[in-house]
């Protein structure tokens, strides 16, 4: 394998040549894991909004919404449980099997489930680490910076659009900073057994040399994301010029490609920590096969 930075299009090459070589087997991680996921996010708009519900979805799936703001904030929570549960398990065991796949390793079902024992805790225990450091800066900077802002301007009027705009863009663009440098986190954790603070720091010593890649390919996935989401948000609500087959057919569509899409942002992350691994000069000698013990040994260097 080269040692140079890899590129978007290799990248996703690769990705598409390791999905295809496999393709029941992350079609069975896929529908096991990734399909929920999206069911939920296809009715969740019309589990939580009474204003958009419909006799369509109700003669479909014979679901009510329950009135009043608690029933709704107890499906949220239950909405929100449910996709990371999914989530977490689906990340998981996709990473593993889509990191065995590149290096020609067996991918096998079994293994695949059994690395989510393995690293499903650790997984949680790193994303609420990640999740506490940006709420903690968000919090720091809407507490105090804005309002210093404010006081700096004197309270004027006239500057508090603009106070509350920079606040923004900062949140904004610190975030982004944060997910290209812990972008790979996610595959330290389940192919490095680290956990905590520890993946987020080794993410970002890995993505050194390789940050403008990392940021294009979360641009791409993101965007596409977004794209489908608002596609399907105003599917939903404008049904009602629709007919209900044709309305079921673009909720299919909606659901498959977000679980696709998923599918292929999760083993092309997984693609990119290889290189990124590769590219600082790292082996995979320590990466270890959940079922057989057996370690990974590098690929001859180009």
């Amino acid at each position: 394998m080269s040692t140079q930075s890899p590129n978007l299009r290799q990248i996703l090459s690769d990705t598409w040549r390791i999905i295809t070589a496999h393709p029941r087997h992350f079609s069975a991680l896929s529908a096991l894991f990734l399909l929920p996921v999206s069911f939920a996010a296809m009715l969740y708009p019309f589990i939580t909004q009474p204003a958009v519900h419909s006799h369509y979805l109700q003669s479909l799936f014979t679901i009510s919404t329950p009135p009043g703001p608690k029933p709704q904030l107890i499906t949220s929570l239950i909405y929100f449980l449910a996709s990371l549960l999914f989530s977490l398990c689906s990340t998981s065991s996709i990473t593993y099997s889509a990191f065995a796949a590149f290096y020609k390793k067996p991918v096998e079902f079994i293994p695949s489930l059994n690395s989510i024992l393995v690293s499903f805790f650790p997984l949680l225990i790193t994303q609420i680490v990640s999740g506490l450091i940006i709420f903690v800066f968000v919090f720091i900077l809407l507490v105090l910076a804005i309002p210093a802002g404010l006081v700096m301007f004197e309270y004027n009027k006239d500057h508090v659009p603009f106070v509350f705009f920079v606040g923004i863009t900062i949140v904004v663009i610190a975030v982004m900073y944060l997910q290209v440098e812990w972008g790979l986190s996610t595959s330290v954790v389940i192919l490095e057994s680290k956990w905590g603070l520890a993946p987020l720091k080794r993410s970002s010593y890995l993505v050194k040399g390789t940050r403008r890649v990392v940021l294009s390919m979360r641009a791409l996935f993101s965007s596409a994301g977004g794209i489908l989401s608002m596609w399907y948000l105003n599917v939903a609500a404008n049904r009602g010029g629709a007919s209900e087959g044709w309305f079921c057919v673009e909720m299919v569509v909606y659901v498959v490609l977000a679980t696709v899409l998923s599918l292929f942002g999760i083993v092309a992350n997984t693609v990119l920590f290889v290189y990124c691994k590769a590219s600082r000069g790292d082996s995979v000698a320590d990466v270890i096969d959940v079922e057989t013990g057996v370690e990974y040994v590098a690929l001859p260097k180009a």
